[in-house]
């Protein structure tokens, strides 16, 4: 089963224009209750944000260091959460890491200014 807070390796497929393409690792944002429903859900969308090693900073990013099997220090890009299908996931490699509560709350303040009404 997939975790909420936990790395994976997803395939995003081709890169259409500025998507974000190619096989990385993104973070599962989705609640817990809906992963243990996938095996028996019709659709099994798993709501993800993509990592970059292209580190840049800004408003839209979450900084995750290199540890476990996660090889290199990435930044999650909070301003392209994508729902993919549970297909789309390497789960033989299985968990990357694993981000803390802190930081998946963090990410998650991070997320929600996609949303801000300014």
């Amino acid at each position: 089963m997939i975790v909420q807070g936990g790395v994976y390796l997803v395939n995003f497929a081709k890169a259409y224009h500025s998507e974000f393409g190619k096989v990385r690792p993104a973070v599962v944002i989705q609640d817990n209750f809906l992963n243990r429903s996938l095996d028996q859900a019709a659709f099994k969308g798993v709501v993800v944000i993509p990592l970059t090693t292209q580190l840049s900073g800004g408003d839209y990013r979450y900084f995750v260091s290199a540890r476990d099997k996660l090889s290199s220090d990435s930044e999650a890009v909070a301003n392209w959460v994508c729902t993919l299908d549970l297909a789309r996931f390497d789960l033989q490699t299985g968990l990357l890491t694993q981000l803390s509560s802190a930081e998946l709350g963090a990410l998650m303040m991070v997320f929600s200014r996609t949303f801000t009404v300014r």
